[in-house]
């Protein structure tokens, strides 16, 4: 699914214009489509109260006023400025809503009655063009909201909320359910901001064909998309054919990170799996073959160098790997051109020109580390992941999996990808080193689009996240998020 931003948005409305779709008849259809969407969800609510802003999300708001009340309800109307709604939606306020009842303003007075009396709100006070902090009487509205027990439809985007980043400026609504007019925005995938839209849908509201942009624009990965390109062994598969990861990780302090990445790389699906280290973990699983790496400095290039290229089709570099050693994958990265998964430690700044020279390299940082090779502050990158992500795909010519709650994967020649899933629970230490594992599964079988795997590897890693996550909840560990892979493979229409 394409992720459309509030300019494409206001551009896709300027062309419906020109080819001469009317702004009141996309009205109409918006209007609609959030009404019927209501009485489907919630049929048993008769009371709605609709909360209109002075533009065309307001309006948007009259006409599914007038709806509801056709469909039997009995819709309250409060408006910011009830006399002073602009262009089409002050002539939907007139046309659609006047003749069939009041305009309250929105005030503390009207607000308190209708969390009293309503069995339902609609939010078509601001949508995708607002940037900035709610104020006054609309910024009082979504404070309430966010106390009151029952259910919120918005109106394209919850207002408060800015479509195109990940942050809210300020206080904004949160929407048990949000109907998305024409096509979805990138708000409603990024976290925290998508926790605001609920469960949300999009609607057809009659925009000519080519009215969105046809360029690329980030997208949604959905279970389908990733289930198809995610590896799928044939009958006759061998375990050189299925992919091998050689992983350069661990260290005496992490051992563990080591033995995660090794179970995320076979979790996923590889065939065989070579860990090089001086600090192998104790109870390591039997099936990881171990290249031992000597104390002397260059050692570890020198075990790399040793293993055999199709022990090696994907590697993995970094998870508790001893920062003293970072000098040495510089050379590694010299001397194999495949694959090559850059996590934790070996996300550093003095391995950029050799990054860069790859060309085939994956870095996986959390926003603090992005926002460390980026030099920025990390909450500019928290607010604007897939700026960021871009940037630091650009600097450093390699793909990035920004990882946070859900994940911006940003190539070098500008595509996004982003993933909406996961779970509070995976928030435990251990969790990014199986990931790095999974990724370099996924990247050692050849694959056409290597983005589209290994983006479909972040969700598969969500996926198992949230799998794992109803099993133990809170307690969950990395290697129960390892282990439960397999499962999520299957359940999204795949598996080994």
């Amino acid at each position: 699914m394409k992720l459309y931003s509030s300019a494409d948005v206001r551009a896709a409305d300027q062309a419906a214009e020109r080819a001469g779709v009317a702004p009141a008849t996309l009205m109409e259809a918006a209007g609609r489509a959030v009404a019927s969407d209501a009485r489907a969800t919630w049929p048993a609510a008769l009371r709605p109260w609709i909360l209109c802003g002075p533009g065309n999300n307001g309006g948007d708001g009259y006409v599914a006023a007038r709806h509801l009340a056709r469909s039997g309800c009995t819709p309250t109307v409060l408006a910011v400025r009830p006399d002073g709604s602009k262009g089409e939606a002050a002539e939907a306020a007139r046309r659609d809503w006047r003749p069939h009842g009041e305009i309250r303003p929105l005030n503390a007075e009207t607000l308190a009655d209708a969390l009293v009396r309503a069995d339902l709100i609609v939010d078509a006070l601001f949508g995708t063009g607002l940037a900035r902090a709610l104020h006054g009487p609309a910024a009082e509205a979504a404070r309430a909201l966010a106390s009151w027990s029952g259910p919120v439809l918005a109106v394209d985007v919850p207002s408060g909320v800015d479509a195109d980043v990940a942050v809210p400026p300020g206080p904004h609504v949160r929407a048990a359910r949000t109907v998305q007019l024409a096509a979805a925005c990138p708000a409603s995938a990024l976290a925290p901001a998508r926790f605001a839209f609920g469960a949300w849908r999009v609607v057809d509201i009659g925009l000519p064909d080519g009215a969105l942009p046809e360029a690329d624009r980030p997208r949604l990965v959905e279970d389908a998309v990733a289930a198809a390109a995610l590896p799928c062994r044939s009958p006759d598969a061998h375990k050189y054919r299925a992919g091998t990861v050689l992983i350069a990780a661990g260290s005496e302090r992490w051992a563990g990170a080591a033995e995660l990445a090794c179970r995320g790389a076979h979790r996923g699906g590889a065939g065989l799996v070579t860990l090089a280290t001086d600090a192998p973990f104790p109870a390591r699983w039997p099936e990881t073959v171990l290249q031992p790496v000597g104390e002397a400095q260059g050692a570890l290039a020198a075990a790399l160098d040793e293993v055999e290229p199709r022990h090696a089709t994907a590697r993995v570099l970094g998870p508790g790997l001893d920062p003293a050693r970072v000098d040495e994958l510089a050379d590694a990265l010299a001397a194999s051109p495949v694959p090559t998964v850059l996590d934790a430690s070996a996300l550093d700044a003095r391995l950029h020109e050799a990054v860069r020279g790859h060309g085939g390299c994956w870095l996986t940082p959390h926003v603090g580390e992005a926002a460390r090779l980026l030099a920025e502050e990390t909450g500019q990158v928290r607010r604007d992941p897939v700026a960021s992500a871009r940037r630091l795909a650009e600097a450093w010519n390699a793909t990035v999996v920004l990882k946070g709650a859900g994940a911006v994967v940003a190539a070098p020649d500008g595509r996004v990808r982003l993933i909406a899933g996961g779970d509070p629970a995976m928030a435990s230490g251990g969790t990014g080193d199986v990931l790095a594992g999974l990724l370099g599964a996924a990247l050692a079988a050849p694959y056409d689009d290597v983005l589209e795997r290994g983006a479909a590897a972040v969700l598969l890693h969500a996926r198992a996240g949230e799998r794992a996550a109803r099993r133990r909840g809170a307690g969950l560990r990395a290697s129960d998020l390892a282990d439960a892979i397999p499962a999520a493979h299957r359940a999204l229409g795949g598996g080994w």
